[in-house]
């Protein structure tokens, strides 16, 4: 086995004591997510804001809030 990858954040306190006794790399999920999470940060990457991830068009509101649309 090449390394080992821990599937809940409950096991993160195992890693280091699993790879002294199995001699592999161990890595913790939930670290490595919030890493690559800092990393996406650090470059200014974000989500995309065109397509299903795009601002929602503005619609004329109705009713009782008539009052409030900016048209």
């Amino acid at each position: 086995c090449g390394a080992i990858v821990l599937g809940c954040g409950g096991m993160a306190t195992l890693a280091q004591e699993l790879t002294r006794e199995l001699r592999v790399p161990v890595i913790d999920g939930v670290s490595a997510a919030v890493k690559m999470v800092e990393s996406l940060v650090a470059l200014g990457l974000s989500t995309s804001k065109q397509g299903d991830l795009g601002f929602p068009e503005a619609k004329a509101l109705s009713g009782k809030f008539q009052a409030l649309n900016p048209f």
